[in-house]
């Protein structure tokens, strides 16, 4: 290794040079080695199943990678809010093509060959070829490393990420090449619906969770009054899918004989009304206005038999007029809870995880309760004959359109064959992964026929789990209707105390809304006259009040959240920002940021105080009120 290169890796990748360095006092026989080009440049050859492979072009390298980074140009657009990902170096023609070309674009390097990374270190100066964009460079010592590598990356970086391979690794490193784009491409989706569903209901989580404290006060928490109560039970948890169909008179049986709790997520509330099935409760964590449609049944029909669960966060129009029982969870998206409330006896109230799926919440809830088997029933995840929904839910198309269906993707069902899919499906099936695999002993069993196959839930027909396991009655006669007769109490004192303090938050916030104007107020006029150093004494002070409202209860509870991308976006743009070298065009950078930013938290506040108000008074109510039973 480069002498230059040992001191690199000391300074800036330490841990990586410390396994290189492991790796070093292996034994190795390596079919992988450096030799001239025909025009004195070095070319790596590579020995794989008797052919030799060329990494580099072995006439002209430095010619073949202005050629890979020419394409990559007309592939992409790259500037600076672009951070490429070169998958393979080699020994990095390319990667200085590309530096020299955008030197003002980060990029990362991965390299799947151990050996092809030491042949690298041997014979090229990496802080040269780093420049000054370098973000992450990772060589591939274990398989998991690329996984490693994608998630630190995609949460570090807030740009456009762009790959590009050294074209012949595709062929010479193949299984490794599958399984970081194959993982790449499972992160990247998962990504763009965790931003869209942040954007889409960011406001939602907090109004909601406002609007609901009166709701949440007056009905018991599930998880404090039931946690753990369920232990030896068996839990249903039907989902919509169009093999919901199929099993209508297996859940009758089930239902009628009291064999196992029966909860609904989503839509399959109403196939199962729609065939005379009514399930022990219904789940809603939904926070868009358009989840109130799910309910409109139960509500015109007046149904009081089915309870309903709902997120503290969910859709406050759902809940409106609900003719059946309420049970609140309170969750991870409800800050507001978790500020005002904790438990009478002084503990931190108990939260479900939000997921993008309200099956996935529910799968954790039920684990909560302490079910021993959870029996998954219409989670196809996929189509099944170019159907998405059970029967009897008329506000969704349950056919798909030929466009749907190019847009496709296939995974491996339950039978080990390939069903189309959809990324929304793809990602809810992972989350669903996931949780099985975080749930410590957590027992699941998917029964879905055709459906997309959920590894850790071992694929059995639900007619033969009833013939084996749900032989006799478990449900108990009052089912959770005598949650009713438990009202969960929070700590009263704790939460008249956080009202004050939330009021006193208010108006610091108000204060600091009005000197953090007042300060790019100022930075706009220094900037117009190219008082550049009194420009940057203004900055400090700007970055003074954002550090105000980062540590001010009332922007943490209730506007950060509500505008977590907007944060996110400044936060990430402040390095760029500060990195500008033209002053006049860093000011004007900054004033639009930091001003687009203040405007909309300000909006939100006026729009949010009626709620506030209303909020607030739920909260003195639930205070004087328990005052007085004491």
């Amino acid at each position: 290794m480069l002498t230059d290169n040992i001191v690199f890796l000391k300074n800036n990748y330490p841990k990586l040079y410390e396994e290189l360095e492991n790796e070093s006092t292996r034994n190795q026989q390596s079919n992988i080695s450096i030799e001239n080009t025909r025009n004195n440049q070095k070319t790596i050859i590579v020995n794989k199943e008797e052919k030799i492979f060329y990494l580099h072009s072995k006439y002209d390298p430095l010619r073949e990678a202005e050629s890979i980074i020419n394409k990559l140009e007309e592939k992409e657009k790259i500037d600076e809010n672009s951070h490429v990902i070169f998958y393979g170096v080699g020994l990095g023609y390319h990667v200085d093509v590309f530096t020299k070309r955008h030197p003002n674009t980060s990029f990362s390097l991965y390299e799947p060959s151990i050996e092809v990374f030491q042949i690298l270190l041997d014979n090229i100066n990496l802080k040269k070829l780093a420049g000054g964009n370098l973000e992450i460079m990772q060589c591939e010592f274990e398989p998991e490393y690329g996984n490693a590598f994608l998630n630190t990356l995609l949460n570090k970086i807030n740009k456009k990420i762009i790959i590009s391979t050294l074209p012949i690794y595709e062929n010479v490193f193949e299984e490794q090449y599958n399984v970081f784009f194959s993982k790449f491409k499972e992160l990247i989706i998962g990504k763009r619906i965790n931003l869209h569903t942040n954007y889409a209901h960011q406001k939602d989580w907090i109004t909601n969770s406002m609007r609901n404290m009166e709701k949440v006060l007056s009905t018991p928490s599930i998880i404090s009054e039931k946690m753990g109560t369920f232990k030896n039970k068996t839990a249903i948890l039907v989902a919509a899918g169009p093999s919901l169909n199929e099993e209508i008179e297996n859940l009758r049986y089930i239902k009628d004989n009291g064999l196992a709790y029966i909860f609904s997520v989503g839509s399959a509330v109403n196939t199962l009304i729609y065939n005379n099935i009514y399930p022990h409760a219904t789940s809603a964590i939904d926070p868009s206005v358009k989840n109130q449609v799910v309910f409109e049944t139960i509500k015109e029909k007046k149904i009081t038999e089915i309870p309903i669960i709902f997120g503290s966060s969910a859709g406050y129009k759902t809940l409106e007029d609900y003719p059946g029982n309420k049970y609140h969870m309170i969750t991870s998206q409800d800050a507001i809870a978790l500020y005002y409330m904790r438990n009478d006896d002084g503990s931190t109230v108990n939260i479900v995880s939000d997921a993008p799926t309200v099956a996935a919440a529910t799968l954790q809830l039920l684990y909560i309760l302490g079910f021993e088997k959870i029996i998954l029933v219409g989670q196809n995840l996929g189509y099944c004959d170019k159907k998405r929904y059970s029967e009897g839910i008329t506000y969704h198309k349950a056919e798909l359109t030929d466009e749907e269906l190019k847009k496709g993707i296939w995974v491996q069902d339950v039978y080990g064959n390939e069903i189309m899919t959809t990324n929304g499906f793809n990602s809810m099936r992972n989350q669903i992964e996931r949780y099985i695999k975080q749930l410590p002993n957590i027992n699941v069993i998917n029964t879905t026929k055709g459906g997309a196959r959920i590894e850790g839930a071992e694929f059995i027909e639900l007619r033969d789990i009833i013939e084996s396991d749900l032989r006799r009655k478990m449900v108990d006669e009052e089912g959770l209707d005598e949650l009713e007769k438990n009202k969960t109490r929070y700590d009263k004192e704790y939460m008249a105390s956080q009202s004050k303090n939330m009021d006193k938050a208010y108006g610091s916030a108000l204060k600091i809304n009005k000197e953090y104007r007042a300060i790019l107020n100022k930075i706009e006029k220094v900037i117009n006259n190219r008082n550049y150093t009194q420009a940057k004494n203004l900055y400090v002070k700007l970055d003074k009040e954002l550090k105000k409202i980062e540590n001010n209860d009332f922007y943490k509870t209730f506007i950060l959240p509500m505008n977590r991308v907007q944060y996110k976006i400044l936060a990430d743009s402040i390095e760029s920002l500060n990195a500008e070298k033209d002053p006049q065009e860093q000011g004007k950078r900054i004033i639009k940021s930091f001003g687009n930013f203040i405007d909309i938290c300000i909006n939100d506040i006026e729009m949010i105080k009626p709620i506030y108000d209303d909020m607030k008074e739920s909260i003195n109510e639930y205070v004087e009120k328990n005052s007085e039973e004491e």
